[in-house]
């Protein structure tokens, strides 16, 4: 790795660090549905900054070798930790977020694709998203599936971070995601503290399948 290159890693953690305080007011301005209370409170500013710092660190470690990648993945992981934070919170994955995301990333891709002169990937990243977000939608008209429409649009963006790595990181990534969530929900049942029917916030999981997906990847 270059110095150049380590320079860009630093700034970007650093840059990261900086925004950590405003996220931590933005997890807060987001309220439940009608009629229902949070689930918890809002993170700590150190407990966010924790969990970001770690996430993008990792993907730093993890793309030594791609830096020009490293932007698209350091954003996703900033936004990744705020969508998990608000869905734990109060069960919702706003819209004014998570869709902004998607020219976000198409473009950081983009850059990324110039920059190594691999057009293909960003292709396929889109072709990976849009295949992810017709899945999802089939899985959430299902009777009962239990996935919201917020997830249905978080799986296309994580589909492409990861559809950019190659299908199978993509496919590793989502099936850890499910589950993980089928476990938790397991876990719930087991100690009665909720029904079959009882709705769980299935971002965290996803997102936490996404960041398992990235670090598994192989280069080789």
């Amino acid at each position: 790795m270059s110095t150049g290159s380590v320079v860009l890693v630093v700034a970007i953690v650093l840059a990261v660090l900086c925004v950590v305080p405003g996220l931590t007011r933005m997890v807060g301005l987001f309220g439940p549905v009608a009629g229902e209370q949070p689930r918890r409170p809002a993170p700590t500013p150190d407990t966010l900054g924790l969990l970001t710092a770690t996430v993008v660190v990792a993907f730093a470690a993890k793309l030594t070798d791609h830096v020009a990648w490293l932007p698209a993945y350091a954003y996703l992981g900033v936004v990744g930790v705020l969508l998990a934070a608000v869905d734990a919170r109060v069960h919702r994955l706003p819209d004014v977020i998570t869709l902004p995301s998607y020219p976000v990333l198409a473009g950081l891709f983009g850059i990324a694709a110039v920059l190594d002169g691999g057009p293909g990937r960003w292709v396929r990243a889109v072709l990976v998203a849009v295949a992810v977000l017709a899945l999802f939608t089939a899985f959430w008209a299902l009777p009962g599936a239990g996935l919201g429409f917020g997830d249905v649009k978080l799986s296309g963006l994580l589909g492409g971070a990861l559809g950019w790595l190659g299908v199978p990181v993509a496919l590793t990534g989502l099936l850890a995601g499910i589950a993980l969530a089928g476990v938790w929900a397991l876990v719930l049942m087991v100690t009665r503290r909720a029904g079959r029917r009882t709705s769980i916030a299935y971002g965290p999981f996803l997102l936490t399948g996404a960041f398992v997906g990235v670090l598994g990847w192989n280069a080789g």
